[in-house]
């Protein structure tokens, strides 16, 4: 009898075990950055990596949007991030009764080309509305921007601005790819970032799919549907080079 009782809780917790292990494979993204979910996703397509940019901006309200406060925010941004002042570094201002903008350009102490733009309406504006965004991006391929988003987002807050954040990494594979490496590519980002496809688009030269993905804790509705994944993939044939991008929760670059 005891034998029996032994034996079923035995097989009790090795099911409870083998259940935790398959919903913590299925969900461990979502507890992992947006950056780093789409990073995996890119890794798994096998392209070569060429840029990664993030985006964030924010809208505030009249309350600090005069010069002097706009000018004392964008310079504790430029050293919450660690911007250095070397060769291609610049600061401009405009400041008159139409508008008021400050524009930070430059490089952060671990390469990371950065820009900070912080804008209000004048005087003579019909809005006093202010706009602030902290572009950031870089060529490195092992690049970890996790740190540096939360960073930013936290500068943001600091001033009751409440980010919103674009992200995109872009690649290349080099020739023409056919319908078949395509479609294997599709199905690895859909499958390393749990994402279902929403909708999308093709021709014969460009790709285009818009998805949606739970391990991504962001999105926006388009037509009552969730997108938070977009990826595209067009050939150049100039440069006989095919070129992807993927982005959450939208694609904002050329492509």
């Amino acid at each position: 009898m005891k034998k029996a009782i032994a034996k079923n809780i035995y097989f009790l917790i090795l099911i409870m075990t083998i259940l935790f292990t398959i919903v913590y494979i299925k969900f461990y993204h979502i507890e992992g950055s947006t950056f780093s979910i789409l990073k995996e996703a890119f890794n798994s397509s096998g392209a070569e990596h060429l840029n990664s940019e993030v985006y964030i901006w924010s809208r505030g309200g009249s309350w600090f949007g005069d010069f002097s406060s706009l000018k004392k925010m964008a310079e504790e941004f430029e050293t919450d991030f660690g911007i250095i002042q070397n060769d291609l570094y610049s600061k401009n201002y405009i400041n008159n009764n139409f508008v008021s903008k400050i524009e930070i350009i430059g490089v952060t102490w671990d390469g990371n080309k950065i820009n900070i733009t912080a804008q209000t309406g004048g005087e003579n504006s019909g809005s006093k509305e202010t706009y602030v965004s902290v572009c950031v991006s870089t060529d490195f391929e092992n690049c970890e921007l996790e740190g540096v988003i939360e960073n930013i987002k936290d500068s943001f807050r600091k001033y009751n601005l409440e980010p919103v954040v674009s992200t995109c990494i872009t690649g290349y594979f080099d020739g023409k790819l056919d319908y078949k490496a395509l479609n294997a590519i599709s199905k690895n980002i859909f499958k390393d970032s749990n994402a279902s496809k929403v909708n999308g688009i093709a021709d014969r030269n460009l790709i285009s799919v818009s998805a949606y993905s739970p391990a991504i804790g962001d999105s926006i509705n388009v037509d009552g549907k969730k997108i938070n994944l977009n990826f595209a993939i067009r050939y150049n044939s100039y440069e006989d080079k095919t070129y992807i991008w993927l982005a959450s929760p939208v694609i904002t670059v050329e492509y």
